[in-house]
């Protein structure tokens, strides 16, 4: 599920917040690291399990109007297009996604307001409508729905993503979208030959390489702090040091440590993702600024002869 990349974001972001702060407890940074990790996959099965709430409220609001003194026809005869959404029925049935969500006890009943307002407001969507306005189905059609649900009406129910903030000091908005780009990306891979067998994303691609590279980055980092920026400093003696961005010379010195002490990632790919880090989280002009001292820094360290890497061409910049 978590590619490189997010793992770069959450070891920049926990380092960042070591750096600022007195407590300079390495146990405690990498324990922080794994737990927001781990927080970012209970989103995902959260997420996952949103439809198996969403139709049993729909079908308590059903099974209600049956119950009126005067009962009008569509109340007895109610379309259950989505209660039998077909997604809905593979996701809830789903082995793997029910022992993780039972085993984590995740769950949406703490938040029966904010289901039954986020309930009003999908029924109320164009989408829905749509999706509602025939009563056949079809495996696709359904599907399509499920992933319009993610893709376009959960980003638009504010009170829901502003809730989902509050739950945790590790579901931001950039945390919601990349999980729910990762739910839209397990609802394509079912197909109406699917069976509740089908695998759920794990948390890792390769759980025992991808935490073996946190820990070292976050070790290697904090250890080489005092060589990282004296490399650093003597590239940017022309420039004030209050005036570089504390996010800049952080995305620097973990882009170092990877060049210097991570044997089998090539230059380019180091260069490349945290040049594109410091578009997401810094200043307009600190992609050139990076760029720039880290070109200079491969260059020189080329030169030294300290850049050791492990493969052919990995070398390149």
């Amino acid at each position: 599920m978590l590619s490189r990349r997010f793992l770069r974001i959450k070891s920049f972001q926990a380092l960042y917040s070591y750096f600022q702060s007195e407590d300079k407890n390495i146990k405690k940074l990498e324990s922080e690291t794994f737990l927001s990790l781990e927080r970012m996959h209970d989103l995902y099965l959260s997420f996952l399990i949103l439809g198996q709430e969403l139709t049993h409220l729909s079908e308590l609001r059903m099974e209600e109007a049956k119950k009126k003194r005067l009962p009008t026809d569509e109340d007895l005869n109610p379309n259950r297009k989505f209660v039998e959404n077909k997604l809905f029925t593979l996701l809830a049935e789903n082995v793997s996604l029910k022992k993780q969500v039972n085993d984590k006890n995740l769950s949406w009943s703490k938040d029966q307001e904010l289901m039954l307002k986020f309930s009003a407001f999908v029924r109320e969507h164009k989408i829905f409508k749509d999706y509602m306005s025939t009563k056949e189905a079809s495996f696709a059609e359904d599907k399509k729905f499920v992933v319009d649900l993610y893709k376009k009406i959960i980003p638009e129910f504010d009170l829901l993503l502003s809730e989902i903030e509050d739950k945790s000091i590790f579901w931001g908005l950039d945390e919601i979208d990349f999980v729910l780009s990762m739910v839209i990306k397990t609802i394509k891979r079912f197909n109406e030959e699917s069976t509740i067998s089908e695998e759920i994303l794990p948390l890792y691609r390769d759980a025992e390489e991808d935490k073996k590279f946190v820990k070292e980055l976050l070790a290697k980092v904090v250890s080489n702090d005092k060589e990282n920026s004296k490399l650093i400093a003597d590239k940017t003696k022309n420039w004030e040091v209050d005036r570089i961005a504390m996010v800049d010379i952080l995305l620097m010195k973990l882009a170092l440590t990877e060049l210097l002490h991570f044997k089998s990632v090539p230059v380019k790919v180091t260069l490349n993702e945290y040049i594109e880090l410091s578009k997401m989280y810094s200043t307009p002009k600190s992609k050139v600024f990076v760029n720039g001292i880290l070109d200079k820094l491969v260059l020189e360290l080329k030169e030294q002869g300290a850049l050791k890497k492990m493969g052919r061409g990995l070398l390149e910049d």
